[in-house]
């Protein structure tokens, strides 16, 4: 999805109208219309008066690029700053953890049942792609594939829709609230 396509799927996720999304942000709504037509681009000061207008994080209008070991585990190592997360492996005889057996999860009940509903939709992708024999027709497989994997988009923009604070140090139920 453009950054368009995403303020245009959050403010109908929220029912309002970009007239409404425009006052909410400070942001002419002629100015909303453009970007997610495409016809111009949001800056980040812009783009972070929208994500606080819209309630959700600024993150979900990034795009990042995570193609290195440095990529991934730079943000494996951030978020281990600032959320309780649990590393975890079994040892060999030697006491030298396996790397095979590393596993991650987090502390937060809300983030790991978040990520069991994607491993399950996952987990269903990958059934119905690797199912060649179900299918007697080869564009009604891809047909169901394409739908599938546009499903789990949706799903995805479901999941991370939460306000919910799992920063390292608070306690209960804590929601951000935006201006």
């Amino acid at each position: 999805m453009t950054t368009g396509e995403k303020i245009r799927y959050f403010r109908k996720m929220r029912g309002i109208s970009q007239e409404f999304l425009g006052r909410l942000s400070g942001i002419n709504s002629a100015t909303i219309k453009k970007y997610e037509s495409g016809i111009r681009n949001p800056k980040p000061d812009q783009l972070l008066k929208i994500a606080n207008a819209l309630g959700i994080s600024i993150n979900l209008f990034m795009d990042f690029d995570i193609s290195t070991v440095s990529d991934v585990l730079s943000l494996l190592f951030k978020m281990d700053e600032q959320v309780d997360m649990n590393f975890e492996a079994e040892k060999d005889a030697n006491g030298n953890y396996i790397p095979s057996t590393m596993k991650i999860s987090f502390k937060s009940y809300a983030i790991n049942d978040k990520l069991c509903t994607y491993l399950k939709v996952k987990k269903l992708q990958e059934s119905i792609e690797n199912d060649n024999h179900g299918y007697s027709d080869k564009e009604q497989h891809q047909k169901d594939i394409d739908e599938t994997t546009s499903n789990i988009e949706e799903i995805k923009n479901h999941l991370v829709d939460d306000n919910i604070v799992v920063k390292k140090g608070t306690t209960g139920i804590t929601v951000k609230m935006l201006p």
